[in-house]
């Protein structure tokens, strides 16, 4: 399986945060997508490109009453994508791109990589 960059929603200072103490916070993935998941990137409010990813290490599961098994990543290194990916244009994100802290979109690592713009990636509507 391709890996994979799972993008997320928290504020400017959440992924420094995550780094330091190993993990980010309990999502709801599905655990068949769980192997190709091998970076984390938070967007935030006014963020308007993606400069660098977190590791992930591993999953624990994490069960919640009343809504079920969510899963915690834990996190590893932070690395510095080679050039800064600008968002692109608002309209083709919306209602594709993260905007609540349990919202989160999957994107292929080489297609984030090799893109002008994260919009590029967003599915046609």
């Amino acid at each position: 399986m391709a890996p994979a960059v799972l993008l997320t929603h928290h504020h400017r200072q959440a992924m420094r945060h995550a780094a330091v103490r190993g993990f980010w916070m309990p999502l709801a993935l599905e655990p068949a997508q769980l192997p190709q998941l091998h970076y984390l990137t938070a967007l935030s409010p006014g963020q308007a490109c993606i400069s660098a990813l977190l590791e992930i290490t591993a999953f624990e599961p994490w069960r919640v009453p009343g809504i079920g098994e969510l899963w915690l990543p834990f996190v590893g290194q932070r690395l510095c994508l080679p050039r800064p990916l600008p968002l692109g244009p608002q309209a083709r994100l919306r209602g594709w791109l993260p905007k609540h802290r349990d919202d989160w979109a999957v994107v292929p690592w080489l297609a984030l990589l090799a893109a002008q713009q994260l919009s590029d990636l967003a599915p046609q509507r």
